[in-house]
């Protein structure tokens, strides 16, 4: 997987840099193992300040686009604290990423309920009835 980290008016420390890789980068590679294989998953986060001159209330901010080859999920959190946004980012994205899955999942099964269902009704999979047969013809 692919990680951009990217700031705006705030300096990304080495123990921010840190926290995001282990808050935000191991959760969401361990999600999607399956899926790293297929296409190159490209994770690109960017953390900041809303405002410069604002210091109290929701002042830091945080988003993750997250692109699994065509389909692109997006997580937004702002919070008094960048900690705080960055654990909030990682509570979207994996809830997100369960959704998109279980999508994936739902059309597999949709599927093959059809594919049953035709079987099922055809006459050359009919299996003959138990009991009296009525002979025709005679």
């Amino acid at each position: 997987m692919r990680t951009t980290i990217r700031q705006k008016d705030l300096e990304i420390t080495p123990s921010l840099q840190e926290y995001i890789e282990k808050k935000v980068v191991q959760p969401v590679q361990k999600f999607l193992k399956r899926n790293a294989a297929t296409d190159l998953p490209v994770l690109d986060i960017e953390v900041g300040r809303v405002t410069k001159h604002h210091h109290k209330g929701d002042v830091f901010h945080a988003s993750a686009t997250l692109t699994l080859g065509k389909r692109v999920i997006r997580a937004d959190a702002t919070d008094a604290d960048i900690h705080a946004a960055c654990d909030r980012i990682e509570q979207e994205l994996k809830r997100e990423i369960d959704t998109f899955k279980s999508k994936a999942s739902a059309v597999r099964k949709r599927a093959a309920r059809a594919v049953k269902q035709q079987v099922r009704y055809s006459k050359a999979a009919q299996i003959k009835q138990k009991g009296r047969v009525r002979e025709e013809g005679r």
